[in-house]
């Protein structure tokens, strides 16, 4: 062969090893990417699968104590919309051996069971013993699959056990380990899932109206609106300097320095929103300690005539939600939440949009039922231990008033039950959630 031809077959052969391996990690690149992509699904899909089942389960406990077809109406439809999601996120996870009839029944029927009972409550028919049956043993299988999601949801929030589940696919193997293997596992658990023969204290609330409080208000200048951010962050006006214009249902001044930021309404020149930044001790101070400080700040930034309902501790920041209070109603509808440093006492937040949004001057109609009469609208499962007038706000963007209900299950746990005031409709049921860190609702 001649020089200048084994040149040109080397020099080609070079070429095509150079074209090759750039393949060869183009492949490579697009194969991780594949599997980020996939990986990425599964989470997505986890995630959604772990909410759906956990609000179906919620709901259901709330069902066990809904008298009103009203009640029942609202929660089919939300049983419906939650079944559907999590059956959506089921189909695009990794299967196991088996085909999951059990529990893809349970996702079809719980939402029409609970329309088939509204159907026929709206006809003048009664809720009856089959009915209590039923709830409870779809409410006893929810609890059961969302415990055993929610684990699944632990053990695969993260990257390196989605990659472990991708290679047992590729490999076409379904170990008690896997994903698949786990819903094998729940799906057996669900052997005794019962046949059903049928015929189908507020802490955030919706805040998409316009705000009452501003709407007619005067605008405020800017160095107003400093003085205000100064007295609600409790520092000299010197330590905050303006930072933007913030846009939104509220429009609003925005101050910040030193660890705090603050806004202030463009009308009105009422308080926002503040927040303060620092690391936090260790606590010292007792839940009545801290309800005692948020009262004092209140007071002191001429906030009067509330009353606190629930709080949370976290991170060492007690906040506590206040209601105003409007002669003997609890408007819950008209929220602030004060946040206190459990080391020190000092003021970390202030938030009001819920107040500003919702507040005005009402004028009440006088109650056309008595507590008593709204009192037989609770379920007989519920003992009733306390007894208010309540505003709450309807997922609509309005309100209403009710009676509420604070009451005990038969396993001790609280339930609120909300009464219409005027046509003794069931409006609302919260499940209480104490622990040591505070009081939540869902």
């Amino acid at each position: 062969m001649k020089r200048r031809n084994a040149v040109r077959v080397i020099s080609f052969c070079a070429a095509a090893a150079v074209v090759a391996i750039g393949f060869a990690v183009r492949e490579k690149l697009n194969s991780k990417r594949y599997r980020l992509e996939i990986e990425n699904s599964y989470s997505r899909s986890l995630d959604e699968l772990n909410a759906g089942v956990n609000n179906i389960s919620v709901i259901l406990e709330k069902a066990q104590y809904v008298t009103s077809a009203k009640q029942i109406s609202n929660m089919a439809a939300q049983l419906l919309s939650e079944a559907e999601t999590a059956k959506a996120a089921l189909s695009q996870l990794p299967a196991g051996s088996g085909e999951l009839t059990v529990l893809n029944r349970f996702l079809s029927q719980v939402g029409n069971y609970a329309m088939s009972v509204s159907k026929t409550l709206v006809g003048g028919g009664e809720l009856n013993d089959e009915y209590s049956t039923n709830i409870t043993a779809l409410s006893d299988t929810a609890k059961k699959i969302s415990e055993a999601i929610s684990n699944s949801s632990i053990s695969y929030n993260n990257p390196s056990s989605w990659a472990a589940e991708i290679d047992k696919q590729l490999d076409d193997t379904v170990t008690p380990d896997s994903f698949g293997g786990s819903l094998d596992e729940l799906e057996e658990s669900l052997s005794d899932y019962p046949t059903l023969v049928y015929d189908g204290p507020y802490s955030d609330h919706i805040l998409e109206k316009e705000p009452q409080m501003i709407k007619n208000a005067e605008k405020v200048s800017e160095s107003d609106a400093l003085k205000r951010a100064a007295e609600t962050a409790e520092c000299d006006a010197d330590a905050l300097k303006f930072e933007e214009n913030v846009k939104g249902k509220i429009p609003s001044y925005r101050f910040s320095g030193n660890d705090v930021t603050v806004t202030i309404s463009r009308s009105g020149g009422y308080a926002v929103y503040m927040r303060k930044d620092r690391t936090i001790g260790d606590s010292i101070l007792e839940y009545r300690q801290a309800l005692d400080k948020a009262k004092r700040y209140l007071e002191r930034i001429g906030m009067s005539g509330f009353t606190e309902t629930y709080f949370f501790t976290d991170e060492g920041v007690c906040v506590i939600n206040f209601a105003y209070l409007d002669g003997k109603t609890i408007c819950y509808t008209d929220l602030v939440k004060v946040g206190v440093a459990m080391d020190t006492g000092e003021i970390m937040l202030y938030e009001a949009s819920g107040y500003l949004t919702n507040h005005t001057d009402r004028a009440f109609e006088t109650p056309s039922v008595s507590a008593d009469e709204a009192a037989q609208k609770v379920s007989d499962k519920l003992k009733i231990r306390e007894t208010a007038l309540a505003l709450i706000p309807t997922d609509s963007a309005g309100e209403v008033r009710c009676y509420e209900f604070v009451c005990e299950a038969e396993d001790g746990q609280e339930i609120l039950i909300y009464i219409n005031a005027l046509n003794l409709d069931e409006e609302k049921i919260l499940i209480l959630l104490k622990s040591d860190g505070g009081t939540l609702t869902k």
